[in-house]
Protein backbone atom coordinates (compact mmCIF):
# COMPACT_ATOMS: atom_id res chain seq x y z
CA UNK A 1 0.00 0.00 0.00
CA UNK A 2 1.14 3.40 -0.80
CA UNK A 3 2.58 5.77 2.05
CA UNK A 4 0.76 9.43 1.83
CA UNK A 5 3.36 12.49 2.25
CA UNK A 6 2.33 12.74 5.50
CA UNK A 7 3.33 9.15 6.51
CA UNK A 8 6.58 9.70 4.93
CA UNK A 9 7.69 12.86 6.27
CA UNK A 10 7.24 11.07 9.45
CA UNK A 11 9.58 8.39 8.68
CA UNK A 12 12.36 10.51 7.02
CA UNK A 13 12.19 13.46 10.26
CA UNK A 14 13.87 10.79 12.70
CA UNK A 15 16.40 9.98 10.67
CA UNK A 16 17.50 12.96 9.28
CA UNK A 17 18.01 13.85 13.33
CA UNK A 18 19.51 10.96 14.02
CA UNK A 19 22.22 11.46 10.91
CA UNK A 20 22.94 15.00 12.66
CA UNK A 21 23.64 13.79 15.64
CA UNK A 22 20.33 14.05 16.98
CA UNK A 23 18.89 17.18 19.11
CA UNK A 24 20.16 21.04 18.57
CA UNK A 25 21.22 21.20 22.15
CA UNK A 26 24.69 23.07 22.41
CA UNK A 27 27.04 21.61 24.43
CA UNK A 28 27.74 22.85 27.70
CA UNK A 29 31.76 22.95 28.76
CA UNK A 30 32.28 20.92 31.87
CA UNK A 31 33.75 23.22 34.76
CA UNK A 32 37.62 22.82 35.05
CA UNK A 33 38.40 20.82 38.12
CA UNK A 34 41.69 21.80 39.91
CA UNK A 35 44.08 18.93 41.36
CA UNK A 36 42.34 18.29 44.64
CA UNK A 37 38.75 17.59 42.92
CA UNK A 38 37.14 21.37 43.46
CA UNK A 39 35.22 23.23 40.72
CA UNK A 40 37.35 26.13 39.60
CA UNK A 41 35.32 29.27 40.42
CA UNK A 42 34.78 31.43 36.94
CA UNK A 43 37.14 34.12 35.97
CA UNK A 44 36.53 37.70 38.17
CA UNK A 45 35.68 40.43 35.55
CA UNK A 46 38.48 43.53 35.54
CA UNK A 47 37.01 46.44 37.70
CA UNK A 48 38.00 50.07 36.86
CA UNK A 49 39.87 49.86 40.01
CA UNK A 50 41.73 47.09 38.19
CA UNK A 51 42.45 49.24 35.30
CA UNK A 52 43.42 51.84 36.99
CA UNK A 53 46.47 49.65 38.65
CA UNK A 54 47.06 48.06 35.54
CA UNK A 55 47.90 51.83 33.40
CA UNK A 56 49.75 52.81 36.66
CA UNK A 57 52.37 50.05 36.19
CA UNK A 58 52.42 50.50 32.74
CA UNK A 59 53.00 54.27 32.94
CA UNK A 60 55.99 53.86 35.55
CA UNK A 61 57.08 51.43 32.62
CA UNK A 62 57.41 54.55 30.45
CA UNK A 63 58.52 57.60 33.33
CA UNK A 64 59.92 56.38 36.60
CA UNK A 65 57.95 57.34 39.48
CA UNK A 66 60.45 60.20 41.24
CA UNK A 67 61.44 61.11 37.94
CA UNK A 68 63.28 64.63 37.85
CA UNK A 69 63.89 65.03 34.22
CA UNK A 70 62.01 64.43 30.92
CA UNK A 71 63.03 60.57 29.67
CA UNK A 72 64.79 60.29 26.26
CA UNK A 73 62.23 58.55 24.86
CA UNK A 74 59.41 61.25 24.87
CA UNK A 75 61.43 62.33 21.98
CA UNK A 76 60.44 59.10 20.23
CA UNK A 77 57.89 59.45 17.35
CA UNK A 78 54.48 58.32 18.64
CA UNK A 79 55.66 59.18 22.83
CA UNK A 80 53.31 60.64 25.28
CA UNK A 81 52.56 64.06 24.54
CA UNK A 82 54.08 66.72 26.89
CA UNK A 83 51.42 69.25 28.14
CA UNK A 84 51.29 72.27 29.95
CA UNK A 85 48.91 73.96 32.60
CA UNK A 86 48.77 76.57 35.18
CA UNK A 87 47.64 75.64 38.81
CA UNK A 88 47.21 78.18 40.51
CA UNK A 89 50.48 80.26 40.32
CA UNK A 90 52.82 76.39 39.10
CA UNK A 91 53.34 76.20 35.23
CA UNK A 92 52.52 71.98 35.78
CA UNK A 93 53.97 69.80 32.81
CA UNK A 94 52.21 66.36 31.89
CA UNK A 95 53.44 63.97 29.84
CA UNK A 96 50.18 62.15 28.38
CA UNK A 97 50.06 58.64 26.42
CA UNK A 98 48.60 58.94 22.94
CA UNK A 99 49.28 55.61 21.72
CA UNK A 100 46.11 54.00 20.27
CA UNK A 101 47.26 50.61 21.60
CA UNK A 102 47.20 51.65 25.44
CA UNK A 103 45.98 55.34 26.09
CA UNK A 104 47.27 55.31 29.24
CA UNK A 105 46.33 59.60 29.60
CA UNK A 106 48.36 61.28 31.91
CA UNK A 107 51.80 59.10 32.65
CA UNK A 108 53.62 61.81 34.97
CA UNK A 109 53.47 65.32 36.05
CA UNK A 110 56.34 68.08 36.77
CA UNK A 111 56.29 71.32 38.48
CA UNK A 112 58.75 73.43 36.89
CA UNK A 113 61.00 76.11 38.84
CA UNK A 114 61.07 78.41 36.51
CA UNK A 115 63.77 80.33 37.97
CA UNK A 116 66.10 77.62 37.01
CA UNK A 117 64.19 74.80 34.87
CA UNK A 118 64.37 72.53 37.47
CA UNK A 119 61.57 69.91 37.79
CA UNK A 120 59.83 68.22 41.09
CA UNK A 121 57.66 64.89 40.12
CA UNK A 122 54.33 64.49 40.46
CA UNK A 123 52.20 61.59 39.84
CA UNK A 124 50.14 61.72 36.39
CA UNK A 125 46.60 63.00 36.43
CA UNK A 126 44.24 64.75 34.72
CA UNK A 127 44.94 68.61 33.85
CA UNK A 128 42.73 71.61 34.54
CA UNK A 129 39.76 71.54 31.91
CA UNK A 130 42.13 69.58 29.23
CA UNK A 131 40.59 66.34 27.99
CA UNK A 132 42.70 63.69 26.58
CA UNK A 133 41.68 60.30 24.68
CA UNK A 134 40.83 57.32 26.57
CA UNK A 135 39.46 53.96 25.87
CA UNK A 136 35.79 52.62 26.06
CA UNK A 137 35.39 49.62 28.64
CA UNK A 138 32.44 48.11 28.11
CA UNK A 139 30.79 51.62 26.88
CA UNK A 140 32.75 53.72 30.02
CA UNK A 141 35.27 55.63 29.41
CA UNK A 142 37.49 55.90 33.10
CA UNK A 143 34.36 54.80 34.81
CA UNK A 144 31.80 56.93 33.48
CA UNK A 145 29.54 54.53 31.63
CA UNK A 146 27.90 55.97 28.56
CA UNK A 147 24.57 55.26 28.33
CA UNK A 148 23.30 54.97 24.43
CA UNK A 149 25.44 52.52 21.92
CA UNK A 150 28.76 53.94 20.89
CA UNK A 151 30.32 53.21 17.22
CA UNK A 152 34.42 52.62 17.86
CA UNK A 153 35.83 51.79 21.46
CA UNK A 154 37.72 55.61 22.35
CA UNK A 155 36.21 58.44 23.58
CA UNK A 156 37.68 61.71 24.77
CA UNK A 157 36.97 62.99 28.54
CA UNK A 158 37.35 66.20 30.38
CA UNK A 159 37.04 67.18 33.99
CA UNK A 160 35.57 70.66 34.17
CA UNK A 161 34.57 72.63 36.86
CA UNK A 162 31.40 72.54 39.24
CA UNK A 163 32.52 68.80 39.72
CA UNK A 164 31.44 68.13 36.23
CA UNK A 165 32.92 65.65 33.82
CA UNK A 166 32.12 65.68 29.87
CA UNK A 167 32.72 62.14 27.72
CA UNK A 168 32.81 62.84 23.69
CA UNK A 169 31.87 59.54 22.31
CA UNK A 170 31.14 59.25 18.58
CA UNK A 171 28.55 62.00 18.02
CA UNK A 172 27.53 62.54 21.47
CA UNK A 173 28.49 64.47 24.52
CA UNK A 174 27.73 63.59 27.41
CA UNK A 175 27.90 65.15 30.97
CA UNK A 176 28.45 63.27 34.14
CA UNK A 177 28.69 63.83 37.53
CA UNK A 178 32.23 63.39 39.01
CA UNK A 179 31.84 62.27 42.27
CA UNK A 180 28.85 59.45 41.89
CA UNK A 181 28.99 59.43 38.19
CA UNK A 182 25.83 59.66 37.76
CA UNK A 183 24.91 60.48 33.57
CA UNK A 184 23.83 63.66 33.69
CA UNK A 185 22.71 64.59 30.26
CA UNK A 186 22.93 64.08 26.35
CA UNK A 187 23.55 66.48 23.29
CA UNK A 188 24.89 66.18 19.91
CA UNK A 189 28.28 67.61 18.71
CA UNK A 190 26.69 67.70 14.84
CA UNK A 191 24.03 70.10 13.66
CA UNK A 192 24.00 73.49 12.10
CA UNK A 193 26.64 74.88 14.62
CA UNK A 194 27.98 71.76 15.33
CA UNK A 195 31.27 70.06 13.80
CA UNK A 196 31.81 68.91 10.32
CA UNK A 197 34.74 66.88 10.66
CA UNK A 198 35.27 63.89 13.54
CA UNK A 199 35.75 64.49 17.10
CA UNK A 200 39.57 65.04 18.04
CA UNK A 201 39.13 66.32 21.54
CA UNK A 202 37.27 68.01 24.03
CA UNK A 203 38.14 70.84 26.97
CA UNK A 204 35.99 72.14 29.58
CA UNK A 205 36.78 75.85 30.75
CA UNK A 206 34.34 78.02 32.54
CA UNK A 207 30.86 78.11 31.12
CA UNK A 208 31.61 76.31 27.47
CA UNK A 209 32.79 73.01 26.80
CA UNK A 210 35.18 72.86 23.37
CA UNK A 211 35.00 70.03 21.07
CA UNK A 212 38.27 69.64 18.80
CA UNK A 213 37.63 68.58 15.37
CA UNK A 214 39.98 67.35 12.40
CA UNK A 215 39.92 65.62 8.98
CA UNK A 216 43.02 63.64 7.45
CA UNK A 217 43.70 66.87 5.53
CA UNK A 218 44.04 70.47 6.94
CA UNK A 219 40.20 70.96 8.26
CA UNK A 220 40.72 71.37 11.72
CA UNK A 221 38.88 73.96 14.14
CA UNK A 222 36.97 74.31 17.38
CA UNK A 223 33.51 74.37 18.38
CA UNK A 224 32.03 75.74 21.52
CA UNK A 225 29.46 73.95 23.62
CA UNK A 226 27.41 75.11 26.47
CA UNK A 227 26.78 72.45 29.39
CA UNK A 228 22.93 72.26 29.00
CA UNK A 229 24.12 71.34 24.82
CA UNK A 230 23.54 74.65 23.11
CA UNK A 231 25.87 75.00 20.63
CA UNK A 232 27.17 78.29 19.74
CA UNK A 233 29.25 76.83 17.07
CA UNK A 234 32.71 77.07 15.50
CA UNK A 235 35.38 80.03 17.04
CA UNK A 236 35.49 82.10 14.13
CA UNK A 237 38.32 84.94 13.60
CA UNK A 238 37.95 88.44 13.71
CA UNK A 239 37.15 90.88 11.22
CA UNK A 240 36.17 89.95 7.31
CA UNK A 241 33.07 90.13 5.25
CA UNK A 242 32.68 86.39 5.31
CA UNK A 243 33.97 85.29 9.38
CA UNK A 244 35.92 81.42 8.66
CA UNK A 245 36.37 79.07 11.40
CA UNK A 246 39.80 79.55 12.79
CA UNK A 247 42.09 77.04 11.97
CA UNK A 248 44.64 74.86 14.37
CA UNK A 249 46.38 72.67 11.71
CA UNK A 250 49.83 73.93 12.09
CA UNK A 251 48.54 75.79 14.80
CA UNK A 252 47.27 74.63 18.67
CA UNK A 253 44.54 75.18 20.96
CA UNK A 254 45.49 76.26 24.62
CA UNK A 255 43.82 76.90 27.44
CA UNK A 256 45.10 80.36 29.00
CA UNK A 257 43.50 80.53 32.76
CA UNK A 258 39.80 79.69 34.11
CA UNK A 259 37.77 81.71 31.55
CA UNK A 260 39.84 82.34 28.46
CA UNK A 261 41.11 79.71 25.79
CA UNK A 262 43.58 80.84 22.64
CA UNK A 263 43.57 79.43 19.22
CA UNK A 264 47.13 79.96 17.27
CA UNK A 265 47.24 79.80 13.93
CA UNK A 266 50.03 78.93 11.72
CA UNK A 267 52.89 78.73 14.29
CA UNK A 268 51.37 81.51 15.98
CA UNK A 269 51.43 83.86 13.45
CA UNK A 270 48.16 85.14 15.10
CA UNK A 271 46.39 84.24 17.87
CA UNK A 272 42.72 84.92 18.89
CA UNK A 273 42.14 84.80 22.08
CA UNK A 274 38.26 83.42 23.41
CA UNK A 275 36.49 84.51 26.54
CA UNK A 276 34.18 81.47 27.57
CA UNK A 277 31.66 82.63 29.39
CA UNK A 278 30.90 86.27 26.92
CA UNK A 279 32.09 84.79 23.73
CA UNK A 280 34.47 88.20 23.24
CA UNK A 281 37.58 87.90 21.16
CA UNK A 282 40.64 89.57 21.19
CA UNK A 283 43.36 89.06 17.91
CA UNK A 284 47.14 88.79 18.37
CA UNK A 285 49.24 89.28 15.59
CA UNK A 286 53.20 88.26 15.79
CA UNK A 287 56.01 90.53 13.31
CA UNK A 288 58.39 89.62 12.21
CA UNK A 289 60.98 90.92 9.77
CA UNK A 290 60.77 90.28 6.09
CA UNK A 291 60.68 86.85 5.11
CA UNK A 292 62.76 85.23 1.65
CA UNK A 293 59.23 83.43 0.43
CA UNK A 294 56.97 84.76 -1.97
CA UNK A 295 53.25 84.92 -0.46
CA UNK A 296 52.33 81.64 -2.40
CA UNK A 297 55.41 80.20 -1.15
CA UNK A 298 54.36 80.99 2.14
CA UNK A 299 51.13 79.68 1.40
CA UNK A 300 52.32 76.28 0.04
CA UNK A 301 54.70 76.14 3.10
CA UNK A 302 51.13 75.83 5.31
CA UNK A 303 50.29 73.01 3.13
CA UNK A 304 53.05 70.94 3.29
CA UNK A 305 53.83 71.77 -0.43
CA UNK A 306 57.78 71.90 -1.22
CA UNK A 307 58.91 75.16 -1.37
CA UNK A 308 62.69 76.63 -2.16
CA UNK A 309 64.96 75.86 0.62
CA UNK A 310 66.08 79.44 1.50
CA UNK A 311 62.39 80.00 2.32
CA UNK A 312 61.44 76.47 4.01
CA UNK A 313 64.56 77.40 6.27
CA UNK A 314 63.38 80.32 7.28
CA UNK A 315 59.73 79.47 7.98
CA UNK A 316 61.25 76.23 10.01
CA UNK A 317 63.22 78.09 12.42
CA UNK A 318 60.45 80.98 12.62
CA UNK A 319 57.55 78.59 13.19
CA UNK A 320 58.19 75.31 13.53
CA UNK A 321 58.95 74.92 17.22
CA UNK A 322 55.50 77.15 17.50
CA UNK A 323 53.23 74.56 15.67
CA UNK A 324 51.79 72.84 18.28
CA UNK A 325 53.22 75.09 20.76
CA UNK A 326 50.86 75.14 24.35
CA UNK A 327 50.51 78.74 26.04
CA UNK A 328 48.91 79.84 29.85
CA UNK A 329 48.39 83.16 30.75
CA UNK A 330 50.74 85.20 33.18
CA UNK A 331 50.09 88.61 34.55
CA UNK A 332 51.87 89.77 31.52
CA UNK A 333 53.00 87.27 29.75
CA UNK A 334 52.21 84.35 27.57
CA UNK A 335 54.22 80.97 29.39
CA UNK A 336 54.05 78.72 26.08
CA UNK A 337 55.62 74.67 25.82
CA UNK A 338 57.21 74.79 22.12
CA UNK A 339 58.15 71.57 20.13
CA UNK A 340 60.07 70.26 17.65
CA UNK A 341 63.70 71.24 17.56
CA UNK A 342 62.92 73.15 20.91
CA UNK A 343 60.95 70.31 22.46
CA UNK A 344 60.88 70.71 26.27
CA UNK A 345 61.36 74.15 26.90
CA UNK A 346 59.90 76.77 27.76
CA UNK A 347 59.56 80.18 26.46
CA UNK A 348 57.56 83.36 27.84
CA UNK A 349 56.53 85.59 25.21
CA UNK A 350 54.91 89.01 25.10
CA UNK A 351 51.14 89.01 25.39
CA UNK A 352 50.39 91.51 23.42
CA UNK A 353 53.37 91.42 20.77
CA UNK A 354 54.13 88.05 20.83
CA UNK A 355 57.71 88.23 21.11
CA UNK A 356 60.19 86.03 22.67
CA UNK A 357 61.49 87.61 25.77
CA UNK A 358 63.11 84.62 27.69
CA UNK A 359 63.49 80.90 27.33
CA UNK A 360 63.41 77.99 30.09
CA UNK A 361 65.45 74.61 29.07
CA UNK A 362 64.01 71.67 30.90
CA UNK A 363 66.46 69.05 31.87
CA UNK A 364 66.00 65.68 29.69
CA UNK A 365 67.70 62.38 31.16
CA UNK A 366 70.78 61.16 31.45
CA UNK A 367 72.31 57.78 30.29
CA UNK A 368 69.19 55.75 30.99
CA UNK A 369 68.01 58.19 33.19
CA UNK A 370 64.38 58.89 34.45
CA UNK A 371 65.74 60.98 37.46
CA UNK A 372 67.19 60.06 40.43
CA UNK A 373 65.28 56.93 40.70
CA UNK A 374 65.68 56.05 37.26
CA UNK A 375 64.21 55.33 33.80
CA UNK A 376 64.94 52.27 31.64
CA UNK A 377 63.23 54.45 28.99
CA UNK A 378 66.20 57.05 28.65
CA UNK A 379 69.07 57.45 26.41
CA UNK A 380 72.06 55.48 26.18
CA UNK A 381 74.34 54.97 29.30
CA UNK A 382 77.27 55.44 27.11
CA UNK A 383 76.02 59.10 26.22
CA UNK A 384 78.11 62.00 28.29
CA UNK A 385 76.63 63.36 30.80
CA UNK A 386 75.15 66.70 30.20
CA UNK A 387 75.61 70.01 32.17
CA UNK A 388 73.16 71.20 33.63
CA UNK A 389 71.41 74.18 30.76
CA UNK A 390 70.65 77.53 32.92
CA UNK A 391 67.68 79.59 31.29
CA UNK A 392 68.93 81.89 28.26
CA UNK A 393 67.44 84.83 28.33
CA UNK A 394 66.06 87.84 25.72
CA UNK A 395 65.14 90.50 28.23
CA UNK A 396 65.20 91.22 31.65
CA UNK A 397 64.70 88.12 34.86
CA UNK A 398 61.64 87.84 36.79
CA UNK A 399 62.33 89.31 40.27
CA UNK A 400 61.85 87.04 43.41
CA UNK A 401 58.48 84.84 43.47
CA UNK A 402 57.42 86.79 40.75
CA UNK A 403 54.51 84.38 38.58
CA UNK A 404 55.60 82.28 35.11
CA UNK A 405 54.49 85.96 33.66
CA UNK A 406 55.48 83.40 34.31
CA UNK A 407 52.50 81.49 33.57
CA UNK A 408 50.14 81.29 36.41
CA UNK A 409 46.79 82.11 36.95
Amino acid sequence: MACSPLTLTRLILPLALLACGGDDKKKVKAPKVTKSGKKQPPPKSETEEDREARRLKAAHGIVAEGSTCLPASLKAPGAPRLSLAAIGSDAVVCAIDTDAERLLGPIACWKVDLASGELAYQPGKPLPGRGFKVSLDNGCARGYCVPTEVKGDTAHIAWGGGGKVVVVAGDEAHVFDTETKEHQSTFSVRGDKGLTNEPSGVHWVGDSIFVEGKDEGPSAAVWVFKPDGTAVGPIQGIGGKDPKPLSTYGGSFSLLDKSRVAIAEQGFSTVTIYESDTGKRVKLVRKLGKAPCKTAEVDAFWHDQDVPAKCKDYMSKSFGHLVGAEAVAGSKNFLVLLRGSRAGELAVLDSKTLAEKKSIKLPWCEADGGGERGDANGASKDEKKPERKKSTTRGAQPKGDEDPDAGGE
